[in-house]
């Protein structure tokens, strides 16, 4: 259930993080252990996907699938951060060749940063949406005429939204975002644009080969579903991840990243069954205040600190139905400050209409 939350959260004394951090940081042991077990079951699953292409048992393997491309994503961002092994190089090869199968970059962490350094910052320097799920704001959908809120409410109904925006943003967008905002220096990556282009041409030239590949083998539609159930969860654990009520929404001179993590993100109760796949990042309150931590080590560091603190208690922590009725919270209410449906917001227009 979702908890109500206190302004801020001390830390208590018994607790240090320093120390903390240096003992669940990535290990060459930890990384090897867990990068073994997941090229065991991916190639396991991926070949199963391919003896079974033409038969009923497909409807088993592709779920399966999906869920270890849930993985693959998730050890992907790790690796991003620089926090999957040690060594900042490893973590960069590994990355950037577990992208190919998740039709992503590597260079789409540079971008992700951003989100870590603006996530519940209503008006950060950044010009980074606060919310990236959350399009706009009560007050811009009053303003749009009928026929531009029409055609918002059916965009954002969770049956549109999250399983065909995902279609256009892993199959499009994902491929050019990151080059096309260096080129118009939308962002300020830090990152040369040699190395962007670099990175973006690795992703594409890879992804063409590895389409061939699919087609000659005759996988390609059935590798394409799988990876339309792994988008539709990645969206759909994204949003769930920070949009919830009440949110944590502040201004530039009151945003720490600490309460990012504590406030600003939440705790999603996965089911033990599906924890290998998730990769320790329904942990989010600990990712967003340390990102250096490893998602095979969230667990133990979440379980640690709430065996000698009462740190965690009021992080908001989402069940699975708490997490599907939050899908329908799509717009920012800046008066109320909480996140509302789209029928709360024509409720309150009506009301102004009738008043």
């Amino acid at each position: 259930m979702q908890q109500k939350l206190i302004p801020t959260i001390p830390i208590s004394n018994k607790i240090n993080e320093s120390e903390l951090f240096t003992k669940y940081k990535s290990s060459y042991k930890s990384a090897f252990l867990d990068l073994s077990l997941y090229t065991f079951l991916f190639s396991s699953s991926f070949y199963s996907l391919w003896l079974f292409r033409s038969t009923w048992l497909n409807m088993l393997t592709i779920p399966f699938m999906a869920l270890m491309n849930t993985k693959t994503f998730i050890m992907f961002h790790d690796c991003g951060h620089g926090s999957y092994t040690p060594n900042k190089t490893l973590n960069y090869i590994i990355g950037s060749l577990l992208g190919v199968f998740v039709f992503t970059p590597f260079c789409w962490s540079y971008h992700h940063y951003n989100h870590h350094l603006t996530n519940g910052n209503i008006n950060n320097k950044l010009n980074h949406k606060h919310n990236e799920t959350i399009l706009h704001s009560l007050i811009e959908y009053k303003k749009m005429n009928k026929v531009m809120r029409f055609i918002y409410k059916i965009v954002r109904m969770p049956c549109i939204y999250y399983m065909f925006i995902q279609i256009v943003y892993f199959g499009v967008i994902q491929r050019i975002e990151v080059l096309v905002h260096k080129i118009n220096k939308r962002h300020p990556f830090s990152q040369s644009m040699q190395k962007i282009l670099f990175d973006t041409l690795f992703s594409n030239i890879s992804l063409l080969l590895f389409v061939y590949y699919l087609l000659k083998f005759e996988m390609l539609y059935i590798y394409l579903i799988n990876m339309y159930g792994f988008a539709l969860i990645a969206m759909t654990t994204f949003h769930c991840q920070h949009t919830f009520n009440p949110p944590y929404v502040v201004n530039n001179e009151d945003w720490n990243a600490k309460n990012s993590g504590l406030l600003g993100s939440s705790f999603i109760q996965i089911p033990k069954y599906l924890k290998y796949f998730f990769h320790g990042i329904e942990y989010h309150h600990i990712h967003h205040i340390n990102s250096k931590i490893p998602g095979y080590n969230l667990q133990k560091y979440h379980e640690d600190v709430i065996s000698k603190s009462n740190v965690f208690d009021n992080i908001v922590k989402l069940s699975m139905i708490d997490c599907y009725n939050n899908l329908w919270l799509v717009l920012y209410d800046e008066t109320k400050k909480k996140y509302i449906t789209i029928n709360e917001a024509d409720e309150e227009i009506n009301r102004i209409k009738n008043n």
